[in-house]
């Protein structure tokens, strides 16, 4: 694939992913996951890559969703399940193919990493952050349940009340407190930052990759196992949400920079389906 949105390079055994579309601070829409998802299988393909590394460059890792892109289509006709379906469906299939990846991926987080970007980096299997970097569960701002996974992963990783505290009120976990409730293996400068992570991935390409793998297998038999069938409850419940009138109220106010007014009415649209999920 000609990667327009990412950089993908190779050195030293260690393949680097790098989310790079500043005009819309790296935002996950389609055609930048469809990069993300080829690069990552190009890394899993490759027998020289031993280690994957997944960073953003500019301001920030990720804003998460596109929210002008929302905006200006959300009063389509099936938009929910047009745009919003086939999106999440896909963030859906790069974190499952992530956990199930033989490879280790490492997560460099600099600035912020929102929604459904917090959640494509709590899928890989280590995540370092700069000293400004920012986790927030954005959707509850614009009337949204989390995608990519985030409430099958984030309670593993934190525990239920914390996890669910992040969901409920979308407030800002700083860097030292994601190192604190075990979110990030380490906290480092701005500048440090892949200086740190590819120390790390180095280590890693001279261990033993074979048991490293195994590993891999056995935490997902242990901890994820259950991960698809989530996934199908997941765009259910997403559906709903993002073809309600308290998601149009989101967004634009949003944009609008204001308090959002919700009423909790549910839209005219129904769930759907994660594509391949049944």
């Amino acid at each position: 694939m000609d990667y327009k949105m990412i950089h993908y390079t190779v050195e030293r055994s260690i393949a680097t992913i790098t989310l790079d579309y500043a005009p819309t601070l790296n935002a996950l829409d389609m055609n930048m996951s469809l990069e993300v998802e080829s690069a990552l299988h190009e890394a899993e393909a490759d027998q020289a890559v031993k280690v994957v590394v997944l960073a953003g460059a500019g301001r920030a890792f990720s804003g998460g969703g596109d929210i002008r892109f929302m905006k200006a289509h959300c009063d389509e006709p099936d938009f929910a399940k047009e745009s919003m379906g086939p999106l999440a469906g896909k963030l859906s299939e790069i974190v499952l193919y992530m956990k199930k990846m033989s490879k280790i991926v490492i997560c460099a987080v600099a600035g912020a990493c929102a929604g459904g970007a917090a959640n494509l980096a709590f899928a890989c299997d280590f995540i370092y952050a700069a000293d400004n970097a920012k986790f927030l569960q954005a959707f509850v701002g614009i009337g949204l349940c989390p995608d990519t996974g985030g409430v099958y992963m984030l309670p593993r990783m934190i525990g239920t009340h914390r996890a669910f505290d992040m969901f409920v009120t979308g407030r800002i976990v700083p860097a030292q407190e994601a190192y604190d409730i075990g979110l990030v293996k380490a906290v480092t400068t701005k500048e440090e930052l892949l200086p740190t992570v590819y120390a790390f991935a180095e280590k890693l390409t001279k261990g033993p990759t074979l048991a490293y793998r195994n590993m891999k297998k056995l935490m997902f038999e242990s901890m994820y196992k259950g991960f698809e069938e989530y996934m199908k409850a997941e765009s259910v419940y997403l559906g709903e949400c993002s073809s309600s009138e308290d998601f149009k109220e989101g967004i634009t106010a949003f944009l609008e920079k204001r308090p959002a007014e919700f009423k909790g009415e549910i839209g005219k649209g129904s769930g759907f389906r994660v594509q391949g999920s049944g």
